[in-house]
């Protein structure tokens, strides 16, 4: 076998000398750009699967296992909304579409704090954060700018709320524990507000060229 002798590369040491400090240059001006890169749900946090698992395992032989799911699904939707609307609410051009996503973001935090109420009164384990699906598509929303992203956010504020209210009909006609099936009947109507309000938003953002 042969051997490799540095002196029959000229100009390695130089080479290797540059690559590093390029490296080294570029570590410390990285450009934080938020609104292209895709963000990590850190492994730690408790998510929607993981709350279900862990109450699966609370009420294995209960009647709430099901309407424990059925809270955390709410609940984990719930948290999707805050955090792309808080998004939005910093980085829409369109005045409605900012006004509009700070009212998702107070009316999502409070139902929520209500659903948190719900989940610590009947011992329902709650997820800590979105997860990895619902994050990326916050992050792909996130990656359009100007009218752009007021559409894509309005168009996903519809798409969600459509889901959303759908899922919390049926839990409100299926759960089978009173004050589950409660807190689902009582949120519907501020639901459907948001899902309308959302829909005019797109007409008016519709006509704009």
């Amino acid at each position: 076998m042969k051997t490799l002798k540095l002196k029959t590369l000229p100009g390695m040491a130089l080479i290797i000398g540059s690559f590093v400090m390029v490296n080294a240059c570029n570590s410390g001006t990285t450009t934080n750009n938020s609104d292209s890169a895709n963000t990590e749900i850190p492994d730690s946090a408790v998510t929607k699967s993981d709350a279900i698992d862990m109450n699966k395992d609370k009420f294995a032989t209960d009647s709430l296992e099901d309407d424990s799911k059925r809270v955390v699904k709410a609940y984990a939707s719930g948290l999707y909304e805050v955090k792309a609307s808080e998004g939005a609410k910093a980085k829409a051009t369109d005045a409605d579409v900012k006004k509009a996503a700070a009212m998702m973001v107070t009316a999502h935090t409070k139902l929520n704090k209500q659903l948190r109420d719900l989940a610590a009164k009947k011992s329902f384990t709650l997820p800590e954060s979105v997860d990895q699906g619902q994050q990326n598509d916050i992050d792909k929303v996130a990656e359009k700018s100007g009218l752009d992203f007021d559409k894509a956010y309005v168009d996903d504020l519809i798409d969600k709320h459509e889901k959303t209210i759908d899922m919390f009909e049926k839990s409100s006609e299926k759960a089978e524990d009173p004050d589950v099936k409660k807190a689902f009947t009582d949120a519907l109507p501020e639901l459907r507000k948001h899902l309308e309000h959302a829909k005019t938003l797109k007409e008016k953002l519709d006509a704009k060229k």
